[in-house]
């Protein structure tokens, strides 16, 4: 199930930002300048790497299936052990860890070794600053900017997927139900098998009042059934003309798919580590429907 670990991200409790420099000093000042930052109210979990081979390791230790890793950011120095150690690991990323997610900002004392329009032009990255530009805001903006980026293209990518692997059990509502299990607990482990730091769980899918699939603390009918009971008795958003609304209450996301002769009736339930932003919604609701309309043609 290649890229299973994309659908992870929208259970995170923390966002892991890689810096890459051989300079303690610029460690140092950077871990002091972002302990206080936050992305969707949760906070930075910084790593650090002195070279290219130590920022390979760090990636794959934060990763969870072929091309993608937990981390969200790297900021990356050029001239490290050698002078262009750093375009050598954004080529590693990109080309060998088939990473495409990772929003990359190349950062350098030395500008004239690596001229920003050449490097932009070449390198697959989301942005490129000298050190003298590397202010407490500055950094703010990048990592804040890079981890949302981050977020919207992971989840989009892991829903996709998701998508995907369901295709081949179409025929049979049992084969995607199947199919769907194993989809959500591969991505929530790393590559050696083991329960993936960072990542809280609970979900559930509920179809023509049948519960169907669910993780934590909805792994079995009678607990889901009941939230989505109190769930449904608040008040709910429209999302579509045909009758799909959603409601939030708290942590917690309820997106109901309306029963039409196209889509199943469909309650998706989702217990996020905030409050999810309104983009989300939408994101999940355009995943719901393709799934409810699966369902719909399944027997």
């Amino acid at each position: 199930m290649e890229g299973a670990g994309e659908a992870a991200e929208m259970h995170l409790t923390e966002f892991h930002v890689l810096l890459v420099d051989d300079e303690p000093d610029v460690h140092e000042i950077s871990r002091m300048a972002m302990r206080q930052f936050q992305v969707f109210g949760l906070p930075i979990r910084l790593h650090s790497a002195t070279s290219k081979q130590e920022a390979i390791e760090v990636l794959e230790s934060l990763r969870l299936g072929p091309g993608f890793s937990l981390a969200s950011v790297a900021l990356i120095d050029v001239v490290m052990e050698t002078e262009h150690a750093g375009l050598e690991l954004c080529e590693y990323i990109r080309d060998v860890m088939k990473n495409r997610t990772l929003q990359i900002y190349l950062r350098t004392g030395q500008p004239g070794l690596a001229p920003e329009r050449s490097v932009v032009d070449r390198y697959d990255i989301q942005g490129y600053l000298s050190k003298a530009e590397a202010t407490t805001d500055k950094l703010y903006t990048l990592v804040k900017a890079g981890v949302r980026e981050h977020y919207f293209t992971g989840l989009s990518h892991g829903l996709q997927d998701l998508l995907h692997s369901l295709i081949p059990a179409a025929p049979s509502r049992q084969g995607i139900a199947e199919a769907l299990h194993a989809f959500e607990k591969l991505a929530r482990v790393n590559r050696k098998g083991e329960k993936a730091e960072s990542i809280s769980a609970p979900l559930c899918y509920i179809l023509e009042n049948e519960f169907v699939s669910g993780l934590a603390d909805w792994h079995e009918a009678a607990p889901a059934l009941a939230r989505r009971d109190e769930m449904l008795a608040l008040p709910a958003e429209s999302l579509h003309a045909d009758g799909d609304r959603y409601t939030i209450d708290g942590r917690d996301l309820l997106i109901q798919i309306a029963p039409t002769s196209v889509n199943a009736g469909l309650h998706y339930m989702l217990r996020g580590t905030v409050a999810p932003p309104d983009w989300e919604v939408f994101v999940y609701h355009r995943y719901l429907r393709s799934f409810a309309a699966l369902w719909k043609q399944a027997r």
